[in-house]
């Protein structure tokens, strides 16, 4: 890993530490994020710590992310407007040295049930 992208990491994981409230029935945005950017090549894993933000993105709605419509069953599209949507109201995944982090996340991970 370049060392850039681990400093925008872990910057990114210090300030939503400092300027996103955790909410009481959903999984952190920030979480979320440094969760699933590291799972697709941006940073540490995350371990075990990130298991609740890996359900949060998987779990069907109102619970999670992902997006199903009976009969049809999952909703790709409407999942990864609605992953996107909530990734990006944490405040540094919009900062430009970001961006491409978002792009990765959601071309890898947002239209998989």
């Amino acid at each position: 890993m370049k060392p850039r992208a681990l400093f925008t990491t872990a910057a990114l994981g210090a300030a939503c530490l400092i300027t996103n409230p955790t909410h009481a029935q959903t999984v952190d945005p920030c979480t979320v994020y440094l969760c699933m950017a590291g799972i697709s090549g941006f940073g540490a894993s995350g371990g075990p710590a990130c298991a609740p933000a890996l359900v949060y993105w998987h779990a069907p709605t109102p619970a999670g992310l992902a997006v199903y419509h009976p009969p049809q069953g999952f909703n790709p599209p409407a999942s990864a407007a609605r992953r996107e949507a909530y990734l990006l109201t944490c405040p540094g995944a919009t900062t430009a040295s970001n961006t491409a982090v978002l792009q990765a996340i959601m071309s890898t991970w947002g239209s998989v049930p």
